[in-house]
Formats: C-alpha cells, sequence, structure tokens
C-alpha cells in the first residue's frame, strides 16, 4: 500500500505532458494525446512535451519553449532528457525545444523532418493528426538514437540515381541537337591560319602598344570555418537545441 501510494503521489507531482492553452482540442482529442505522449515518456524514461499557446506575449519562442520546459519540471533523470513541441497561433508558429539526451536524438535535419511531418495537419487544423505524429516521430527518433546512430533527414527519392538519370538524359538530346546542327554545316572546311578572313591591304597598323589603364581589387571578409552544432543556453543554464517554422 506504502509503495501505491508513493507512486501516485509521483505520478500526481509530474506535470501534464499536454498543456493544451490555446484550446485547439475537444476534451476527448486531449485525452488520447495525454495518454500517448505519457505512455512513450514513459517507456522511454524521455519526456515527450506538447504545449499550445495563443501568444508568447513579448518573450522570443525559443526562449520561451526553453523557459518552459525548464521552469515547468520536464525532464526524465540528471540531465533532464526530453523534447517539447510549442505551437503558438498568434503567428502560427511551431518550434521544438530539446534537452539533455534530445540534443543527441534529434538533430537539425530531424527537427526539419518533424515539422514537414506535422506543419499540414496544422495547417488544416488537423490537431490530433499533427500532434499524434510528433509523438511517434519523437519515438522513433529516441530508440533509433538509443540503438544506433541519430536519425538524419533523408530525401524520399534517390537523389544519386536521379542525377545520374538526368545527366544521361541531358547528354543525350544535347547530343542529338548538336548532330542536327552540324549536319548542315557541310560547306565548313578546316583553316590553318585566319588569313583567308582578312581583306588583303584593309588594315594596316602604324602604332602598336599596350597600355596600363587601370586596377580594380574587390576584398571580400573570409567567413568563419567555426561550425554551430544549433545548441545554446537557456535563462536556466542548461544546454538546449531546437529548431522551428510556420504553418
Amino acid at each position: 500500500m506504502l509503495i501505491s501510494v508513493f507512486s501516485l503521489t509521483s505520478f500526481a507531482e509530474k506535470p501534464p505532458r499536454l498543456v493544451d492553452g490555446a484550446y485547439l482540442l475537444t476534451d476527448a482529442e486531449a485525452e488520447r494525446v495525454t495518454a500517448l505522449l505519457d505512455r512513450i515518456s514513459v517507456d522511454n524514461d524521455f519526456d515527450v512535451v506538447i504545449v499550445t499557446v495563443s501568444d508568447t506575449g513579448f518573450e522570443d519562442i525559443v526562449d520561451f519553449a526553453d523557459d518552459y520546459y525548464d521552469y515547468n519540471g520536464y525532464g526524465m533523470g540528471s540531465n533532464f532528457d526530453g523534447v517539447l513541441l510549442l505551437i503558438s497561433m498568434e503567428e502560427r508558429d511551431w518550434y521544438i525545444s530539446t534537452c539533455g539526451f534530445g540534443l543527441t536524438a534529434f538533430t537539425e535535419s530531424g527537427i526539419q523532418y518533424i515539422g514537414e511531418a506535422i506543419t499540414e495537419d496544422l495547417s488544416f487544423g488537423l490537431y490530433e493528426d499533427a500532434f499524434t505524429d510528433f509523438a511517434n516521430l519523437c519515438e522513433s527518433f529516441v530508440v533509433q538514437a538509443r540503438t544506433g546512430d541519430p536519425y538524419e533527414f533523408k530525401e524520399p527519392y534517390g537523389v544519386f540515381s536521379s542525377l545520374i538519370l538526368s545527366l544521361i538524359v541531358g547528354f543525350v538530346v544535347a547530343f542529338i541537337a548538336v548532330s542536327s546542327m552540324k549536319s548542315k554545316l557541310n560547306g565548313a572546311v578546316r583553316q590553318r591560319a585566319a588569313e583567308n578572313y582578312v581583306r588583303r591591304d584593309s588594315m594596316e597598323l602604324t602604332v602598336c602598344r599596350d597600355s596600363f589603364l587601370y586596377r580594380n581589387v574587390v576584398r571580400t571578409a573570409k567567413q568563419s570555418s567555426n561550425s554551430s552544432s544549433g545548441s545554446h543556453r537557456s535563462s536556466s543554464g542548461r544546454s538546449h537545441g531546437g529548431g522551428g517554422g510556420k504553418f
């Protein structure tokens, strides 16, 4: 009984993983999304959180998402592992904030992949579908990162094979076009020099010299070679990653 009471108390102290401040979901939809977020978070020991707001006030969406995650008690383990999806309806922005193991599991390309996967549903007001896809993708990313390499965005088609095919088609079309033009130039005869194209005694050079006119030098600042991982520190001092866009 003591163990059961302690478990219930701990669960109650955990902040809700769905905070629908913009009222985008019905009660039934909110229950289903919450159950999915709780199941994925517990199974993977990794918080998956969704927050919707009407606006972020005067705060930047990046700072708002990071601070909301930090100051509301989200994150699993000592590194506060987790990810938060923030939806701001004022400017129709979405932003994904990652923390702890989330910085490893969610690369910049991975975050953009998730954004592209949910943007269409968000645009059409299919919020439950968008949130369900987000949660399921997050689970796939975390599992992939723990069992192998972090997920990287890949084109849905073979870029290399498409490039080779395009080059072959272009070469064939160009060869046919040039061959057709070449066949019409039967009267052209190769010449060893250009004297046949100059009319005799039509031009006489009396003075010949090279004159330097001016010099034009353009200097461009060299770009720094330092690369950015996309991580930054929030006001609480924790490291966060993330990315976002509009819908």
